[in-house]
């Protein structure tokens, strides 16, 4: 087994565990809310799913380095680096709303920088996970039935798209009001399906796009891999492939179409 499949394997058993963990608190509502410097919510369910995927993680793989929303990151040695998001969508997590997820990513050392080899979107609440490995495939099981592989939609052009972004909010923030205005002109219908389950969408073929105007590394890490290997594309808005805190992410066949919308949007 290469190093890669080896902990894909063990991420998706780790996004389970982890989100699992959280599904008690998710359900009773019963803990309390902090609110961090950038105005986004923290809860004890966050911090105990991420010291839980820390510590599997250290036993399992104790030179790996890792990153993570909620404690930072540490130095590795074996050129694998872990990337944590134990509750993406904190905001439906705290209102009882079941679109929230827990979010892996392994990365590898590359000439550029660090790269997605293999990532995990688990949605606990709905029981539902997507992964995938590059050169293994993108994997999709729901509700938890059998795995099967997933496949982004063959959607070919923006008039007949479904978008998605997750709030007005998050666009107002940086504003990007314009640029999701500019996509909204241009495609059949739009939606509000949130965070990393836009992501498990369009992996999945039942979205065509979503589009992301301020990201953290590991709100996206898992999804570059995943919807890639699918079949489909993420990158930035001017359709560059590094890293940015703006995210396209496509079914592939309509991505250029919609860069050319977005041309001129870009707010990094």
């Amino acid at each position: 087994m290469d190093d890669v499949r080896g902990r894909l394997d063990a991420a998706v058993a780790l996004a389970k565990e982890a989100g699992r963990g959280t599904l008690d608190l998710f359900h009773s509502q019963a803990f309390g809310v902090d609110c961090k410097p950038d105005g986004s919510e923290v809860t004890d369910a966050d911090r105990g799913a991420e010291q839980l995927l820390r510590r599997r993680i250290e036993e399992r793989f104790p030179g790996d380095g890792v990153l993570g929303e909620e404690f930072g990151g540490s130095q590795g040695r074996t050129g694998f680096r872990w990337v944590l998001d134990p509750i993406d969508g904190t905001a439906s997590f705290v209102r009882g709303v079941p679109l929230y997820g827990t979010l892996v990513a392994v990365q590898r050392r590359a000439a550029e920088g660090w790269e997605s080899a293999a990532g995990v979107i688990f949605m606990p609440a709905l029981n539902e996970i997507v992964f995938a490995a590059e050169g293994h495939g993108a994997w999709h099981a729901p509700s938890g039935g059998a795995e099967r592989a997933a496949r982004v939609s063959a959607t070919p052009v923006l008039a007949e798209a479904l978008a998605i972004t997750t709030s007005h909010e998050y666009l107002r923030r940086v504003g990007a009001e314009a640029a999701w205005a500019a996509i909204c002109t241009r495609v059949k219908r739009t939606r509000g399906w949130s965070d990393c389950y836009a992501h498990l969408l369009v992996s999945t073929g039942r979205a065509d796009l979503s589009l992301e105007p301020s990201l953290h590394l590991w709100d996206i890490a898992p999804a570059w891999i995943i919807v890639r290997e699918a079949g489909g594309r993420v990158t930035d808005w001017r359709g560059g492939e590094g890293w940015d805190r703006q995210a396209l992410v496509t079914n592939g066949v309509l991505h250029d179409e919609a860069v050319g919308v977005l041309r001129g949007h870009s707010s990094t």
